[in-house]
This record gives C-alpha cells, structure tokens and sequence, in this order.
C-alpha cells in the first residue's frame, strides 16, 4: 500500500479500527466503541463531535442532576477522577463530577505515537506564555505554548504519557515544611496501589504494583538508541536503575501510562470501570464558573456552572472539591472571592478570603535539542511519513511496532553544579530525555504547533534532515529558581489567565540546561552510540551564528532560542500551614479559613518536583480522597 500521509493513516485507522481494535480492546478491559449520544451542547465543532460516536462510554452523558450531592467535584483530570471514584464507592454517597471538556475519542487519543497532535485538538485549553525576553526566542510571537488538558481524562488525553514519581526528598521536604502526612513513606503506598506495572527487571522489587487502576509499562516497541542510551550512561558513570524507587540518578527505559501500547488516561482508567454506579453522575461540557459561598460563615455550599448556553446551580451537603488543575482551580477560587485581596478587589470582585491564590507558580523548562544524526541503518523510521505504512498499522492493531511509541524512550538524571540543593548529592535537578526521531521529522503542522516553533527556524534548521535518520534529546530542568505568578484577566470566567512568567529570569537555570547538554554530549560520544555511526548535527540554529559551536556560549543562546516547556504547572494553591504566608491550603487540602472547600489536584505541590507531575496528581487525588473520607466519618 504503500507509505501514508498522516491524514490518510487517520482515515485507514478510522476504517480498520472497528474490525481490530474492538477485539485488542476488550483484551485491555476496554470496549471503545460504545456510543455516547449527542450531550447537546452547541458550541463550534460540536456537529462532528465524534466522541459522541465513539467515545468512551461513562455512563448516561445527560443525567438528572439532582438539587444536591454529597460531594461535588470540579475536574475530571488525573486527581479529580480518582476522587470520583474513590467517594463513589460509598453507595450511601451522592457524587457530582463536574467536567468542561468531553469524552476522550478513541483511536486519535489511543496512538501514542500521535502525542503531538494532541495538543492542537480542542481537548487543550491552548494557553500561551506573555512575551518572552530571555527565553522561548525561536517561538512564534516570542511565547511558549502552555498545554492544558480538559475532557475527561485531563490532560492525561494530551501529555506524552511519561510516568515519573519523583524523587524521596521531594516529599521529605512537603512534611518537613509543615505539612504532616506527605512524606515519602506515606506516598509511596499510594504511588504502588495505582498501579498496574508490567515492566523488565522491576517489576518485583518491591516499588511497583499489580491490579491498580493506572496502567504503567515500558514501550512494546523501542530503537537501538534506547540501548545505546543507557550504555552511553553507563560509561560515563550514570548507572541502570529504576528512576521510581529511592534511587533515582542513572538512566534507564522510560516507564509510559500506556497498556500494550494504548494510552492510558484517568478517565479510562477510574471512570470507564464504575460507569453503571448509580451514585456518581459524569456532567461534561459543564463550565464551573463559581464556587457558592456563604460570605458569614465562609462555607462552600454549591457550584454556578454553564451548560448549553444556560447557568444552572447545584448545592454540596458535604464539600466542594476543586480539582480542575494548577490554573483552573487558582481560576475558579479567585472568580469566587478567595484569593489577593487587591487583585480581586481591582476586578470588582467580592473577596471572602485574602490568600494568595496564584502567586507561586512553578513550570519545568527545558530545550529541543541537541540533534544528532545516525549514518549506520538502524530502522526504516527515517521520518513520521516514513513510519506510516500498512506492516506498521498492522503491528499497532496487535500491539506491536513504532506506533505503540510515545518516541521520548529513554531518561537519564544527573546532578549539576547548579541544583539549589548543594548538599544533596543523590537529588538530581536535570532530566535527560531521549527522544527517537527529531522536530522536523514531521511533515505535517503537528510539531510546530506542538512548540509553537517560527516556521521559519523549523524550516531552515530542521526540515534539512527529513531525508536523513535522525534523533534528539531534551533536557528538562526540574528544580526551576524561576518563579512566576498566575492573575484574572477579568472577572468574565471565559477569560484565559494572564500568565506573569519568565524563564529564565534566574540564569542559573539556563546554566543548569547547558550543564544537561554537555552531559548528553558526553553520553553520545561513548562507543553504543558511535557505533551506530551518531554525530552531533553541526548546522548551527538561527540566532547562534555569531558562537563558536560547541561552546558554552553557543548553547546558552542554543537554549534561549529553542526553548521547550514540559506543562508541569504547579504551586497555585500552595499546600501549608496557616503560618506559611505563601501557603492556600492546608496538609489535609482545605483551603485555609474556609469550611467544605478543598482543594485536591497538582496545584497544592508547593515545589517544583523532581518528577513529571501526572504521576503526582493520581496520588494526591487518591491521599486526598481518604483524607475526605475520613474527616466526614465514611
């Protein structure tokens, strides 16, 4: 048949996939295509809203709300789903699950070699940075995208499907800072309840579950780079390991939220299997536009939410939840009175409570590069259009082959000269990511849309290795100084927050990234990847011209010019104690000075983990279930 553009493996896919997929489903415990029906609400798109087709079944999409629940919960993402389905298990227990996005559509969401284009749906929020003046350089406007998932699932529908924990002292550091209960040995129960890990050499060493709800393997399928990774690592001191136990500085296979190369995201994990309760009703294109508050007794009693063009309110009997995310949750408190006083009171709204909701705010950033490229024949995966071919859909219908792929297959942590945690030897703060093609492999708009990329600099820079096999890595800085602050535009709830984030603003952070490529120099030049015939690509970026390459200089602009995020947003509602004037809520996730409002979702992380956050968010959603089980007597 032949080589396919992406559009045409799409409509393949789409006609194949109820003869194949169905059966490779129902394998996974999943049937993909039980009909959701129209949910009716109007908005662009909504005529061709294919997860209304086939979308995954959570139960009636159009249920009877009821005047009150026990528990409502905003935010169907990694943390709002386990919530759902933790309370739901008391049948006693009404739950209200409350989501401004739709069912995940399988096929386009199950590849994940699709990630790319994922965050060009309108699962994402499609948020942006402000300007940038020392970062993100090479990006159109000078903004870097900041990818928000929403639907059911969150954004466990767009991410890349990396499951990465963290590291001991991380949340050492959560109880030793005043807050009680958060410390590695009171999250690890939960990191290994999760899960349902189908992983080599670790699956028996006493970190990993069997039986959870969260899927978590290494890719079925993976390139002779990924061995070459770790062998390179190896040798210049950086040795095998599983990053998800104590011990995190080496390399080793990425570990993926994917089953036999299906993505696995929150919604199909916690909601698909408990779709006929009868206690929990699944609300999408609900908009959550207010928490109801008793301004006297500072109570939260019900939610406002939107929905086909009407407003409609819904009381609590218990509590309201927030789980909406890092920016949603900060949105929807400050919206509702709760956050900086001057702030709220410059938008014309009426402040309840002075927290300072929003003002930390933490990101990872990291860079596109270094590039390199392979003169020894390793694969036939020159290029994505080289990838989509009938033997590779074939092999994906079976769980096999490139596509099962989220491509970045292997990770490294290492510890630079500029961690700001000098006396940590063992607590890295950069994480290498071994990335199995490279941007300009895509022919379609799907990268550049991914990074925002100028289309000028992808063309110029990496569109000349379409034709050649090629691959990258992507350094990730994880102990960010940087710290930036989200606010309200307006008072109007459809408004996107403003942003006041710069990177880079402490240049210890770019010298922390330059250290990270230095290493990944080192790691390639070792003989696993020298004898695959691997060389740094030499073209020099746009805007670098002037630096000698190679060179320090050169790769401080390097990283200024391409500068990646990785959508780990974290700090908006701050977990501490009332003494902690930074601090929204408290260790049992109760936002401070008010009653029957929490907050349970990534935003309480009070620092930049050493981790990719998803993996953060399902355990605080499931600790901070049994923390409002507990304090309501279930």
């Amino acid at each position: 048949m032949g080589r396919l553009n992406p559009c045409k493996l799409i409509v393949l896919l789409l006609l194949i996939d109820k003869n194949y997929s169905a059966s490779r489903e129902k394998r996974a415990g999943v049937n993909l295509f039980t009909s959701t029906g129209k949910d009716g609400n109007a908005t662009l798109g909504d005529y061709v809203d294919f997860s209304s087709v086939w979308g995954l079944d959570y139960g009636n999409p159009n249920p009877k709300i009821r005047k009150s629940y026990d528990f409502i919960i905003v935010g169907a993402g990694p943390a709002g789903c386990v919530m759902a389905n933790r309370l739901s298990e008391n049948p006693s227990v009404n739950v209200l699950l409350l989501e401004l996005g739709k069912a995940e559509i399988p096929l386009t969401q199950d590849i994940p070699t699709l990630f790319l284009y994922q965050p060009s749906t309108d699962y994402n929020f499609g948020y942006i940075t402000e300007p940038q003046t020392k970062g993100c350089l090479g990006m159109e406007n000078r903004q870097c995208p900041w990818h928000n998932g929403r639907g059911l699932g969150g954004s466990s529908i767009i991410n890349n499907m990396i499951y990465t924990r963290g590291n001991f002292r991380d949340f050492d550091s959560w109880n030793a800072s005043g807050n009680p209960g958060w410390s590695y040995d009171d999250v690890l129960p939960y990191f290994i309840k999760a899960e349902d890990a189908n992983l080599r050499d670790f699956q028996f060493n006493g970190y990993h579950g069997k039986g959870g709800y969260l899927s978590v393997e290494h890719s079925p399928y993976q390139t002779l780079l990924l061995s070459a990774h770790i062998g390179g690592a190896q040798r210049i001191g950086l040795p095998y390991i599983d990053y998800n136990t104590r011990k995190q500085i080496g390399a080793s296979y990425t570990q993926f939220n994917t089953r036999r190369g299906i993505r696995w995201t929150a919604a199909r994990g916690l909601l698909y299997p408990i779709r006929k309760r009868k206690n929990l009703h699944v609300l999408t294109r609900a908009w959550a536009t207010e928490v109801m508050i008793d301004a006297n007794t500072k109570t939260a009693y019900g939610v406002r939410y939107t929905r086909n063009k009407n407003t409609f309110t819904v009381r609590a009997k218990r509590e309201v939840i927030l789980s909406a995310g890092a920016f949603e949750s900060a949105k929807l408190l400050m919206l509702s009175g709760i956050g900086p006083e001057k702030h709220l009171r410059d938008l014309g709204i009426r402040v309840i409570q002075n927290l300072p909701v929003g003002e930390t705010l933490y990101e990872h950033p990291g860079a596109i590069g270094p590039v390199f490229t392979v003169s020894k024949p390793i694969d036939g995966n020159i290029n994505i259009d080289a990838m989509i071919n009938l033997p590779n859909v074939v092999k994906y219908l079976f769980g096999k082959g490139p596509f099962t792929s989220a491509l970045a297959e292997g990770l490294a942590y290492i510890k630079t000269p500029f961690s700001p945690y000098p006396t940590e030897p063992e607590w890295p703060d950069v994480e290498l990511i071994e990335v199995a093609i490279q941007t300009g492999d895509d022919p379609s708009p799907g990268a550049q849309n991914f990074y925002r990329l100028d289309k000028q600099l992808l063309d110029s820079y990496f569109r000349p290795l379409y034709n050649v096999r090629a691959f990258m890595y992507l350094p990730m800085l994880m102990h960010t100084r940087t710290k930036g602050s989200l606010k309200l535009k307006s008072s109007n709830p459809y408004d996107h927050p403003i942003f006041n984030y710069q990177y880079f603003e402490d240049e210890r952070d770019l010298e922390a990234l330059v250290y990270g490529i230095k290493v990944i120099l080192n790691i390639t030049s070792q003989k696993p990847f020298t004898d695959l015939g691997v060389r740094l690509y030499t073209k020099k970026v746009p805007g670098c011209e002037q630096f000698e390459l190679d060179t320090d200089e050169y790769w401080r602009c390097y990283v200024r010019i391409l500068t990646c995020t990785y959508h780990h947003y974290v700090g908006t509602c701050k977990m501490g104690p009332a003494t902690d004037p930074t601090a929204v809520v408290d260790s049992r996730l109760r936002v401070h000075g008010m009653k029957q409002l929490r907050v349970v979702d990534i935003g309480i992380v009070p620092s930049p983990p050493t981790a990719h956050t998803v993996a953060i968010a399902y355990m605080i959603g499931d600790k901070g279930a049994d923390m409002v089980k507990s304090d309501n007597g279930l």
